[in-house]
């Protein structure tokens, strides 16, 4: 039986890696930079979730779920937003619009942390 992939989206590449590397034993895993890679990997086939930064270059995270939202085949797509610096711009509410998103993270919280957090959506959405 195949693992489940997680698509692991921020531009801070040393973020992404240090997250993709606590969940790859567990999950495939697929990493992007910005949301307009993110939407594509999500096209390409899609993820049992989404990890995702709030501000990215080409399409930022938020540009990103409404795209996936928009998609009947990638709305259900459980998206986890784990962001460093933009709850002064956007607040977990206005996040909270989009039923995607199941989870708002603070990159201050542990990488082990935030992988169990990811787990644990996945679980709750019967991928795992």
């Amino acid at each position: 039986m195949s693992r489940p992939r997680i698509v692991v989206l921020d531009d801070n590449e040393m973020f992404a890696e240090l997250l993709a590397a606590a969940l790859e034993e567990e999950f495939e895993i697929s990493v992007g930079h910005s949301g307009l890679q993110g939407l594509a990997l999500c096209l390409e086939r899609p993820p049992a979730a989404v990890v995702s930064d709030v501000g990215m270059p080409e399409l930022d995270g938020v540009q990103m779920i409404r795209e996936l939202a928009r998609r009947p085949e990638l709305a259900r797509i459980p998206v986890v937003i784990v962001t460093a610096t933009h709850f002064n711009t956007i607040s977990r509410e206005d996040l909270s619009v989009f039923p995607q998103v199941k989870r708002v993270l603070s990159k201050m919280q542990s990488v082990e942390t935030i992988a169990a957090e990811v787990r644990a959506v996945i679980s709750e959405a019967g991928g795992v």
